[in-house]
């Protein structure tokens, strides 16, 4: 049965319905897509629901090629965000999150059961990932696996540490190029980010 979330989310997409194509995908994540000039790459700007205002007043006025801000509803989950990559047609990935950075670096962990508790151990550890029964806010069930592999994004600034990121791990398997930012510094990752992909206007 539809909850508070999943009108929350509809009424999300009827916002930016009212500025550009957007939907909603079987896990309750807002997809919408901004047209710029000709040419560049179709970019998959990822982040947290809550961050989306912050997010969008952050996106850039000019570049050439297309973003498709996703809304993540799941609080994290790494099969949405598999979803998102295959329905968006994405050939480049930018992972926004709170925290501050403008890289990643790190993963290489599972969640497993040890002695009753659920801990964040190797992933060459014995004990299995923990799998769990997840719904999404359209009611799509699904299973999550708590493992995420090791992987890295290039500095946007060269320097300063980086913004957690471990789903990235699923574009850079695609062969994806896959960035991470801080909310705070995401106006600041932009040209760096274009410049890498080819899309300045």
């Amino acid at each position: 049965m539809p909850g508070p979330l999943l009108d929350a989310i509809t009424t999300d997409l009827e916002v930016f319905s009212r500025y550009t194509r957007a939907r909603v995908d079987a896990f309750g994540t807002v997809l919408a897509t901004f047209e710029g000039a000709h040419g560049g790459v179709t970019l998959l700007v990822w982040t947290p629901r809550e961050l989306a205002a912050e997010v969008l007043r952050r996106l850039p006025a000019a570049y050439r090629g297309r973003i498709v801000l996703g809304l993540d509803a799941s609080g994290g989950d790494l099969r949405p965000f598999e979803h998102a990559l295959e329905g968006s047609g994405a050939e480049a990935v930018l992972l926004v999150r709170e925290e501050p950075g403008l890289r990643h670096a790190g993963g290489g962990w599972k969640l497993a059961r040890l002695e009753d508790e659920t801990v964040r151990v190797p992933l060459d550890h014995t004990a299995p990932p923990v799998e769990e029964e997840r719904t999404a806010p359209t009611g799509l069930r699904y299973r999550e696996r708590r493992a995420y592999p090791e992987w890295s994004s290039p500095a946007l600034d060269g320097s300063r540490p980086g913004s957690p990121a471990p789903q990235g791990h699923a574009a850079a398997a695609r062969g994806l190029g896959v960035y991470a930012a801080g909310l705070l510094d995401l106006e600041e990752a932009w040209t760096p980010l274009f410049e890498r992909l080819r899309a300045l206007p």
